[in-house]
């Protein structure tokens, strides 16, 4: 069922992408960084992750699978909530490709294009077999961890690990409570370009499988009112629903 799924999730957004077309993944040129401490840093990520609640935001997601070599991007608007809620909507010119809902326990990956919707539990991985679009790899409880990230409260057996290169430093939690299988790192996240005591860029590697999700966001908002109707799925009743198990 799951890899049956893949392959229908995949000729949609095939056709969705005529409008534009896959890109070969080239090289980003880096951004100047300012210099910071690591008392700095970890000050600015603690205040976010205990004052965000809510999050409703807009701008670019792109999708790479790195295996091979491709990479879509979507315009998106969004919104999450703690507990693992999300709305994330994403359109190519004016044609919505998807729209996603997770309500913490199930999430509904909407395709308008072939009238389907794919629904599992959250969390789950359902990889996509295919390099054509590989908005597959999209889940939305990595998205909503990385909008909404916890504050790194280290318990008995864990510790604040900095890691640093001669170009940049990163500041995480290890283990990462569940995110590591046998010492192989599951799912990652990296925030930067920080404005007004908000992340910009969110960055979401799953390095074991290939892909990254980047999220470019121009307008951020936090705290702001979301009623929960936002997070519970409107299926259209001539769409299709395909449910996917755990790998």
């Amino acid at each position: 069922m799951r890899g049956h799924a893949a392959a229908l999730l995949l000729a949609a957004l095939a056709v969705v992408a005529c409008v534009a077309p896959p890109k070969t993944i080239t090289a980003v040129p880096a951004r100047p960084l300012r210099a910071a401490t690591p008392d700095e840093v970890l000050s600015a990520y603690e205040a976010y992750a205990h004052d965000s609640r809510t999050l409703s935001a807009s701008g670019d997601l792109e999708v790479r699978d790195l295996r091979a070599g491709r990479a879509r991007k979507l315009g998106v608007r969004l919104v999450a909530s703690r507990g693992g809620k999300l709305y994330l909507k994403g359109s190519i010119a004016v044609v919505t490709a998807l729209e996603v809902v997770a309500d913490g326990e199930r999430f509904w990956f909407q395709v308008p294009s072939r009238k389907t919707v794919w629904t599992g539990k959250s969390g789950a991985g359902h990889r996509a077999e295919g390099d054509n679009a590989p908005y597959y790899a999209l889940r939305p409880s990595d998205v909503n961890s990385a909008l909404l990230p916890e504050p790194l409260l280290p318990g008995a057996r864990d510790a604040v690990v900095f890691e640093a290169d001669p170009e940049s430093f990163s500041i995480a939690l290890a283990p990462q409570g569940g995110r590591e299988v046998g010492g192989e790192v599951i799912s990652e996240a990296r925030l930067g370009g920080w404005q007004a005591g908000a992340p910009r860029r969110i960055q979401i590697d799953r390095p074991a499988e290939g892909y990254e999700a980047v999220l470019d966001l121009d307008e951020v908002e936090r705290n702001v009112p979301v009623p929960e109707q936002a997070f519970v799925p409107r299926t259209p009743r001539d769409y299709k629903v395909e449910e996917i198990s755990e790998p």
